[in-house]
């Protein structure tokens, strides 16, 4: 169970992470509060 838990939660991280990147790199990271604003 602790490995599903940890394959879903690195699954989310690099979600993120591409998120991050794709509105940083479309609109500034204005969408973000800067790209650093929520870390």
């Amino acid at each position: 169970m602790e490995t599903v838990l940890i394959v879903v939660h690195l699954m989310v991280v690099l979600a993120l992470v591409g998120v991050v990147l794709l509105q940083r790199s479309e609109g500034g990271g204005l969408g973000i509060g800067g790209g650093s604003g929520f870390m």
